[in-house]
């Protein structure tokens, strides 16, 4: 989640204006709107303000001192009581410079102070100011809801197991609990009533990898429980986002994760399935205080045939087999950390709907020169 904020972002922003003058409304509107600011708002007096911001959502204030009914410091202490308007910045546009007014307006909550007449450059420098500290706020809480959700997720998934533990313990659900923890379930279904071999060609579907980059030495420096631990809880909010996109998880290799888009049940979305999904695991490790410094992650994508089947009597396993399956692999071996790397295969079914930048031809091991591209978002 970036901290920096465009002037266009801005431009997009509500400011309210609370000034008795008509003047002085026009002026400030007149200034505001020059600088591309389209979210505008104004009132004559206090109490128009706070109805006012019971409808609207505003980023900013700006608000007269001397005014009718309600004067802009008593205005600005009653707005900042209240928890769903105690983040808006206010800025005191006053014609006085007195050292008890402007003590008066910072105790009351303002965060800033234009003296009248103001000027175009002061007034817009200061107004952004205060929009970019908005912005930082709000960017903050959400990273906070995110991580309380992380954690809720987490206890949800652990609750789940737990949960899933004391049912295999009852015999009759024992081996159909068992097959469905390690097969899909269409699968599952198949072995169930018998069938022996099971392998399936599937003409188009989309394999990705994720890597811990250096996990093996960050690895060294940990205790052994700990490095597990770790492995879970950023494997489990894998699974929680694999689930989420529809796409098969099939097995984690180390520190590397691998999943595919279209299979067991075709579907003709899965390369832009696995795009988000690659692309939410980039938004959760680097949203996290706790991972985005600790973990980098490189992800590879290609689209492509493969042959799925299940091996083993004893220790069933679904996995994967085919050269899109390898080409997937190397576009995450020769990638870069914290980026997702795609093949000519995948761009072309992604382009129309996802930003994507070239990086041109690189050598590519078993399948010499390939162009390559960087997935960057969504469209």
């Amino acid at each position: 989640m970036e901290s920096a904020i465009s002037n266009s972002r801005l431009q997009t922003m509500g400011i309210l204006i609370v000034d008795d003058s008509p003047s002085q409304r026009l002026s400030l509107v007149a200034i505001l709107t020059a600088a591309g600011f389209q979210r505008i708002y104004t009132c004559d007096h206090a109490l128009a303000a706070f109805e006012l911001l019971q409808q609207q959502p505003v980023d900013l204030i700006l608000m007269d001192v001397s005014m009718p009914l309600l004067n802009g410091i008593e205005a600005c202490r009653h707005i900042k009581s209240q928890p769903a308007l105690h983040d808006i910045p206010i800025i005191m546009v006053t014609a006085s410079v007195e050292v008890a007014d402007l003590e008066s307006a910072f105790e009351a909550g303002a965060t800033d102070y234009i003296v009248k007449p103001p000027h175009q450059i002061e007034l817009l420098a200061r107004v952004r100011a205060s929009l970019r500290l908005k912005y930082e706020m709000d960017q903050r809480k959400a990273k906070e809801a995110e991580l309380r959700q992380l954690t809720v997720d987490l206890a949800q998934a652990l609750k789940s197991l737990d949960e899933q533990h004391r049912l295999l313990q009852l015999e009759q659900e024992k081996s159909e609990r068992l097959l469905l923890n390690i097969l899909p379930k269409p699968v599952a279904e198949r072995l169930k009533q018998g069938q022996q071999v099971i392998a399936d060609d599937f003409p188009s579907v989309t394999v990705v990898f994720a890597d811990i980059v250096d996990f093996t030495s960050l690895a060294a420096r940990m205790p052994a429980q700990d490095v597990v631990a770790l492995l879970n809880a950023v494997f489990s909010r894998f699974d929680w986002l694999a689930e989420r996109h529809g796409l098969e998880k099939i097995k984690t290799i180390g520190d590397a994760y691998m999943a595919v888009g279209g299979l067991p049940t075709p579907f003709p979305g899965h390369a832009q399935a696995v795009a988000a999904f690659a692309l939410d695991i980039l938004q959760v490790l680097q949203g996290d205080e706790h991972t985005k410094h600790l973990l980098r992650v490189r992800i590879g994508i290609h689209t492509g045939p493969v042959v799925a089947g299940v091996i083993g009597t004893k220790k069933f396993i679904y996995d994967l087999w085919g050269d899109t399956v390898n080409t997937a692999s190397r576009m995450q071996m020769v990638g870069n950390p914290n980026t997702i790397q795609v093949s000519e295969a995948t761009y072309q079914h992604l382009k129309d709907a996802f930003v994507l930048e070239e990086r041109g031809l690189i050598p590519v091991k078993g399948k010499g020169e390939m162009r390559v591209y960087y997935l960057l978002g969504k469209k």
